[in-house]
This record gives C-alpha cells, structure tokens and sequence, in this order.
C-alpha cells in the first residue's frame, strides 16, 4: 500500500471512529440568551421570579412568566417593580436566570389580578364543563364518567422546558409507564390537556401539537384528548383546579397544576407546580382505577 493511500486509510478511519464516538455520547444542550425584564412579583416558595421580560431575539416573544434564578440568594434582593437584566439559560431540564443584575424600580406594582381562585382539595366533586377538542368536536366532563381522568393546562407557545413542555412530556411517559407496567389501567385511563390561550390554540393548533406529544404513545388520541374553549369557560375550568392565569400588559402570565379524577368524577390527587413525577402519577392512576 502507497504511502498516500495509507494516510487516506488513517484519516477515514479516525472520521468514523470519532463521528461514531459522537453518536454515542451526546452532548447536553446548553442555550444561553441575554434577558432583561420587570419584576412582576417574587414567589419565594416556588424559588422564582415572575418576570415581564422584553423580547429574546432568536428564542422567545415578550411574555410575562416564572423563571428560577441563581444563585437563589438574588431572589431576595428582588421587589416588584425592579428591573432585572441577566443570561437567560435554557437546557433539556429547565430554564433559569444566572447571575442577574438587578436596578431597582421604587416598587411599582404590577397590573392587578382579575382573577378569584379557589384552592381545590381531594374529594371535591368536579362540576360539569363544555370545551372544544383539537378535531373541533363540543366536549363535556361527562364523557369520562366511569374512567380514571388525569387533567392539566397548557398553551401550545410555551418554550420553558419546565413548563408546559414538561407538563405535556409528562402526561406521554405516565401514558407509556402505565402501558407498560398494567396495560388493563392504562385502557381505562384518560387524559385531558387544556390549553389556557383560546384565542390562539385552535383545533388546528391542537391537532399539530398532539402530535408532537402523543404521536409515539397514543397516535390516534385514543386516550388523551386535547382541548380548549371560550375565554370564559376556560377561566371557569382552570380557577375551579385551582390554576392562576393572567394577562399583565398584554401577556399570559401561570401557573401549573395537575389532577387525577376518579371514576366517580372526583379529585383523588392534585399536584401543584412541575415537581411531580410519572411515576407518581403512574401509580396514583393505578389506585384510582
């Protein structure tokens, strides 16, 4: 063998080795973004800010939403009103604010609440409400009568993985553990999506995003249904369950919050934020069939 041809040998042989190496050890994906924003509030339980931030070019429209910070210790330095400016970084887990700069504002409050919202409790019968699917059919809570239902909010536009995307990867594994693990629950079990911005997520809209999320585990939306309704009966829904949703200068501002319902149409469990896990509600759906 030549010389030359050796190299050439080499050179392809250290090409496939290391693309293969690659392949086999993908890298996380960190994305940063600068951020600047007011503070609308300052929820310390939860560890975040609820921030009304200013467009992200390349990633995300102004909006008002919560984001967790660090270090946590800037929370506390951090008042309605102030202004906060810092590195925005988003990766498979979640989304949080390093190092924030923060100039103070005098306190200005944000836009005021509309809204009442109750604080659902286990053992609460669940009234009667009338949505619209993603194929655009009328859809009542009676329909799931007699079958397990786990029910959560979303809005197609949300890009914080540890929102709503969260929310929507969740319900796809609990369906695929519940599958796997007891295929005679998982026939019984339904599951419910409602999206928050009407006005925005059509069926159309809704169709492309179950897609997205139950193409793999339920293809023909057989056990998970996506839906939303007017304005009203949407803000009717999400305040019985007890989820908190604004619109502050123009933009949606939330929180998160998941039930399972039982058979007999009411609350057998409630998580509240994005902690809960699968396999939690996995096994809960199983006690509940």
């Amino acid at each position: 063998m030549h010389f030359c041809s050796r190299v050439v040998l080499i050179v392809a042989l250290v090409t496939i080795f290391s693309s293969t190496a690659c392949k086999d050890k993908p890298k996380t994906e960190y994305r940063r973004y600068d951020i600047t924003g007011r503070v609308v509030s300052v929820d310390s339980k939860a560890e975040q800010v609820i921030l009304a931030h200013d467009e992200i070019p390349g990633f995300m429209k102004p909006m008002t939403m919560g984001f967790k910070v660090k270090p946590e210790e800037a929370l506390g330095s951090m008042a309605p009103g102030d202004r906060v400016s810092g590195v925005l970084v988003v990766d498979p887990e979640g989304g949080y604010i390093e190092n924030p700069s923060i100039t103070k504002g005098g306190g200005t409050q944000p836009d005021a609440s509309t809204s009442s919202v109750r604080d659902p409790q286990v053992g609460d019968k669940v009234p009667e409400f009338a949505l619209v699917n993603q194929d655009g059919r009328q859809l009542r809570l009676s329909e799931f009568a007699g079958r397990p239902l786990m029910l959560t909010f979303i809005y197609s536009r949300c890009p914080l993985p540890d929102y709503c995307i969260r929310m929507s990867n969740n319900f796809a594994e609990t369906a695929k553990l519940l599958k796997e693990k007891d295929p005679k629950v998982y026939e019984q079990v339904q599951m419910l999506s409602i999206s928050i911005d009407p006005e925005y997520d059509k069926p159309e809209v809704l169709r492309k995003y179950a897609r997205a999320y139950a193409g793999d585990v339920d293809p023909k939306l057989e056990h998970w249904t996506f839906a939303t309704g007017t304005p009203e009966e949407v803000r009717k829904v999400a305040d019985y369950f007890g989820l908190s949703y604004e619109k502050q200068s123009g933009e949606i501002i939330h929180a998160l919050r998941t039930a399972v319902i039982d058979k007999e149409g009411k609350i057998a469990f409630i998580y509240r934020g994005n902690e809960w896990k699968p396999e939690e509600a996995a096994k809960d759906l199983m006690k509940v069939r």
